[in-house]
């Protein structure tokens, strides 16, 4: 080979070798650039979070507050209110146990399906047809 050739080779050797360089340092801001914005986001949602709750929290708070204080008030002051009061509280009760009870329904609900499930790929496993399981 002459050395006019194996200078054009070491050339063209170099040229690549640019070039390969160029790329891996892109590709490492790229990375770099990405695990920025992924820290950012992370710090970001749990203030979202809190932000969510806490508006959540105060507009419950103040719509039951712009509920019952009224209504205490005129249960305390207008002859016959402990009969109200009375109500409110027995229907308060009433409400917290039907939640409860939905509560529940949906749990059993849940295992139920999950059993189902776990039933199906038992029997899938017996067949020699496991595949069809997710778990």
């Amino acid at each position: 080979m002459s050395a006019e050739a194996t200078d054009q080779v070491e050339s063209t050797n170099g040229e690549l070798h640019s070039i390969a360089q160029a790329m891996s340092e892109a590709a490492a801001k790229v990375k770099d650039g990405a695990a920025g914005v992924s820290t950012r986001l992370q710090k970001a949602t749990p203030a979202a979070g809190r932000l969510l709750s806490r508006f959540t929290y105060s507009s419950c708070y103040y719509v039951s507050y712009g509920v019952v204080f009224p209504t205490m008030f005129l249960a305390h002051y207008v002859p016959g209110g402990h009969v109200v009061a009375s109500g409110m509280l027995d229907g308060a009760l009433a409400a917290q146990d039907a939640v409860k009870e939905l509560a529940a329904q949906k749990r059993s609900a849940l295992a139920a399906a999950e059993h189902a499930e776990h039933v199906k790929c038992a029997d899938a496993a017996v067949d020699h047809s496991a595949a069809e399981c997710s778990t």
